[in-house]
């Protein structure tokens, strides 16, 4: 009889911290992922809940009994998954956001190509950068840091009853927006600078020598020194990526404290 009461106790632990790990990994890249497999989301998150229960079970509450508080635990979860989920994604915008004015300024808004992560059409630019910062989340070992995040939350953040949206976690997303725009306008700001100053020197040309036709050769120009500036610009991509990635770990553990409270 004890043997069946601790495997179901067993059972209800890992049903708990199966339920915060899908809702934190849910949100979080490469997870997020359309075009990964459902049946391989869903192993990886059971495999790392497993992984997860005997170091944890001391931190975890009392099952819940009723459905309202079921339902109150698993809405508290899905809250807090969703905020990580978009404090990640803020970084990953203002990288989308980067692309699609880059590829606008040189003339490839045109240019555009089914993304089946967004549902969405995208120019070029824009999903060659997604995947430069894809690979230097996974280079940078950041779903690593995801991942002790998510065990020490259950120690700093116990699964518990539904408050209301802490004022200071609502600021917090907030501000995120303004953090993806400027990180779009730091990452292109050579590109954006250059086409800046080439359109502006086109347009003097045209008033001074109206002979030249100015449309026909400032679309292989523009085209030209956008490749080129944009090339230039990959090699600081990865410092800045990198330190936008590095700075996670702030607003991440603010989001968290938001919601001790």
């Amino acid at each position: 009889m004890m043997q069946v009461d601790w495997l179901v106790t067993l059972l209800q632990n890992f049903l708990l911290v199966a339920l915060r790990t899908g809702c934190l990994m849910f949100f979080w890249p490469v997870w997020d992922y359309r075009v990964v497999p459902r049946q391989v989301k869903v192993f990886s998150m059971l495999v790392i809940a497993m992984a997860l229960t005997p170091a944890v079970s001391p931190y975890l509450p009392a099952f819940p009994a009723t459905w309202p508080a079921a339902v109150s635990l698993g809405l508290r979860e899905v809250l807090l998954g969703l905020g990580v989920g978009v404090i990640i994604r803020a970084i990953f915008a203002g990288v989308q956001m980067a692309g699609n004015l880059a590829a606008l300024y040189m003339g490839f808004s045109m240019v555009t190509l089914f993304d089946p992560q967004t549902q969405e059409q995208n120019t070029v630019i824009a999903d060659f950068l997604m995947l430069v910062a894809l690979l230097l989340f996974l280079a940078l070992e950041v779903h690593h840091a995801l991942l002790r995040l998510l065990a020490q939350s259950f120690v700093d953040l116990p699964l518990g009853d539904l408050k209301a949206l802490p004022l200071q976690a609502s600021h917090l997303l907030v501000g995120l927006g303004t953090l993806a725009f400027r990180l779009a306008v730091c990452l292109m700001a050579p590109v954006f600078s250059v086409l800046f100053l080439m359109q502006l020197t086109l347009g003097f040309l045209s008033r001074a020598v109206p002979q030249i036709q100015i449309m026909i050769l400032s679309f292989p120009l523009t085209i030209a020194l956008g490749l080129l500036f944009f090339s230039l610009t990959l090699m600081f991509v990865g410092v800045s990526l990198q330190e936008q990635f590095s700075g996670l770990k702030t607003p991440l553990n603010q989001w968290l404290k938001a919601w001790q409270g």
